[in-house]
């Protein structure tokens, strides 16, 4: 579009100087006279013109018209189809999110989000983007992830985002009160959220739990303890890797709720039956005030709303989800 538009320039321009040069013409004169020579609207010579002058407006004729006509329709074709593209990609987005239920909202598409919003990718878990940049949409829409562009602390981006349906917020904005604004506001807009924000410091870590963050991810703490452990327990380490990830492997360790509809409800451990009827090993359980159990015998009796820290293969926790009736895993 630059040079198309320079191109147009540079004939009106030659053609302006010529005149004035040629035939001595005032620059409104000679301005004039090359805007009607370029366009063909049809009108006639505005002065007396020699024969020198006839020919330089024969040149410009040949010379301008084509590009006169490449230019309008190349600005028109951007204008029009761009727009047209635009209208139709955002409405196309629109309609997915109306449709989202219990999805996952990453805000920030830097190194830290990129990671986060490939994860949910891989492990097929609906995901919407938001980001101020919008040059990789395509890709991240191929890749199915749906791209909101703006700022993701207004109400009015959050909201496009479907933030009321959805059952995640992970604030990866490079800058630690950006992410603080973006827990205020969806927080708000969402008092049953999950959010995890992160925090480049360990000062801002209280800051983003008080705006309302569920949990608070230093990155750079994360991997100094990642690197430890990596020295220290080789094997325990990959092991965790591999059971936290989805894909080709065997097992996985993955959270159910037990909902209020659980046949699994106010039963205990034993009456349930979970090992010998999934397979699926129940790990911990997190009850909704916070607190975590980890030894629990036969008689330990499962309560609506409790947190099952389980490991299994794939089949065996959706069986499990079966018995919790857990609608955001059994897919």
């Amino acid at each position: 579009m630059i040079i198309v538009v320079s191109i147009f320039l540079v004939l009106l321009t030659a053609g302006t100087v010529g005149y004035i040069r040629l035939e001595g013409w005032p620059l409104v004169d000679a301005f004039y006279m090359t805007v009607i020579t370029i366009s063909t609207v049809g009108f006639g010579e505005i002065r007396a013109m020699s024969n020198v002058g006839r020919l330089f407006t024969s040149i410009l004729i040949v010379m301008g018209v084509g590009a006169a006509a490449y230019t309008f329709s190349s600005v028109a074709d951007y204008i029009v189809a761009g727009e047209l593209r635009g209208v139709l990609r955002r409405q196309r987005m629109e309609n997915r999110i109306r449709k989202l239920e219990n999805h996952y909202i990453v805000c920030g598409y830097g190194r830290v989000g990129t990671q986060v919003a490939q994860e949910l990718a891989h492990s097929h878990v609906e995901t919407v983007l938001i980001d101020l940049i919008n040059e990789r949409f395509e890709e991240l829409e191929a890749a199915g992830i749906i791209t909101v562009v703006g700022d993701a602390s207004a109400d009015a981006v959050l909201l496009q985002a479907g933030i009321e349906r959805a059952s995640g917020l992970c604030s990866c904005l490079p800058e630690d009160a950006d992410n603080v604004f973006v827990t205020l506001t969806a927080r708000t807009l969402n008092p049953k959220l999950t959010i995890i924000a992160r925090a480049n410091t360990q000062e801002n870590e209280r800051k983003l739990r008080i705006a309302g963050a569920d949990h608070v991810i230093n990155p750079y703490s994360i991997s100094g303890h990642r690197m430890a452990r990596q020295l220290m327990h080789p094997n325990v380490v990959e092991f965790m890797d591999v059971v936290m990830r989805r894909g080709q492997v065997e097992m996985l360790i993955e959270e159910i709720r037990v909902s209020a509809d659980s046949r699994v409800k106010e039963k205990s451990i034993a009456e349930c039956n979970i090992r010998q009827r999934t397979g699926a090993n129940i790990l911990a359980v997190r009850r909704p005030g916070g607190k975590t159990f980890t030894s629990m015998g036969g008689e330990f009796v499962l309560m609506a709303g409790d947190l099952l820290i389980a490991l299994g293969t794939p089949d065996q926790l959706e069986s499990l989800a079966g018995m919790a009736d857990d609608q955001r895993q059994t897919r």
